[in-house]
Order: structure tokens, then C-alpha cells, then sequence
């Protein structure tokens, strides 16, 4: 896959809090979602960052505001799959990059 230096990325952030004694389950599941998740068109990566023993930031970059608008759906639907472990609703928000750099 190719990406153009300067292009504009959309991205999904969520934070979702995991039931007490629930994340590797949680998180088995979501590798079994692995598959499914890198076929969503127009999702360039797909980041779970651990910020406590029961909360994480799912951070989804996409090559477009409409790549990401049209996954909406498809995103859903699978993170029902993820119900079962949540502590309650997932925080979502969405943005452009304005910055970035990598070495």
C-alpha cells in the first residue's frame, strides 16, 4: 500500500473501558476480528493503546473522510462483537490529521 507524504488522514479514535477481569478475553476477540478489520476499505492502520488495567484508545487512520464515513456501518457491526467485555458505550471521535512526522 502506498501513501502519500502530505495527504490528509482521517482518523476514528475510541475509548472503551473493558469489564474488570474481561480484557484478555476482550482481546482475543479482537484478534479474531483481525482479518475482517484489514479489509475495510480505505483503513490504513488500526492501533489499541493500553491506558489502564481496564481502559484502551483504539486509534484508526483512514486515506479519506469519505473512506471513513462510508466504514461507519461495517465498523459497527463488528465491534458488536466486543459488547460482551465493555463496561459500557465507547467514546467515538473523529478527525484529520494536522500534524505528524515519523523517523
Amino acid at each position: 500500500m502506498s501513501i502519500n507524504i502530505g495527504k490528509i488522514m482521517y482518523y476514528r479514535i475510541t475509548k472503551a473501558t473493558v469489564q474488570p477481569g474481561k480484557f484478555d478475553e476482550a482481546m482475543a476477540t479482537m484478534e479474531s476480528l483481525r482479518e475482517s478489520i484489514s479489509k475495510i476499505n480505505g483503513l490504513v492502520s488500526s492501533n489499541l493503546i493500553r491506558i489502564s488495567e481496564t481502559e484502551m484508545i483504539g486509534v484508526a487512520a483512514y486515506e479519506s473522510k469519505e473512506h471513513l464515513e462510508a466504514s461507519q456501518t461495517e465498523f459497527k457491526e463488528l465491534m458488536v462483537n466486543m459488547m460482551p467485555y465493555m463496561a459500557g458505550a465507547p467514546e467515538i471521535s473523529f478527525g484529520e490529521s494536522i500534524f505528524s512526522f515519523k523517523w
